[in-house]
C-alpha cells in the first residue's frame, strides 16, 4: 500500500457532484484527490495569485523581449526565415 502523507477524510458527496469534480479534475491533469484537496486548502487559506500575477520587475527595468525583438523574432539555430526570393527558408 501507498504511504500517504495525509488525514482521510470522509464525506457523503452527491454522485453528481463527485463527477463535476472529477471532471474539473481531469481538465486540470489532476486527481480528484488533488483537486479537492486544492478546493479545502483555498476555503481555508484564501485564493492563490494566477501564475505571473505578480510582475516582479522594478519600476525602471527594461521592457520584455517580446515588445523590444524585431519580427521575425528568430532564435540563431532555428531554421532560416522564408522570404520572398528564398521562398522555402532553403540556405541563407
Amino acid at each position: 500500500m501507498v504511504n500517504r502523507k495525509g488525514v482521510f477524510i470522509g464525506a457523503y458527496v452527491p454522485n453528481d457532484l463527485k463527477e463535476k469534480l472529477r471532471r474539473r479534475a481531469v481538465a486540470e491533469h489532476r486527481t480528484l484527490s488533488q483537486e479537492i484537496t486544492r478546493i479545502l486548502e483555498e476555503a481555508v487559506n484564501g485564493r492563490r495569485l494566477p501564475p505571473g500575477a505578480i510582475d516582479r520587475r522594478g519600476p525602471n527595468s527594461p521592457s520584455r523581449r517580446r515588445t523590444s525583438d524585431p519580427l521575425p523574432r528568430r532564435r540563431r539555430d532555428d531554421l532560416p526565415h522564408p522570404s520572398e526570393e528564398n521562398p522555402a527558408g532553403e540556405g541563407e
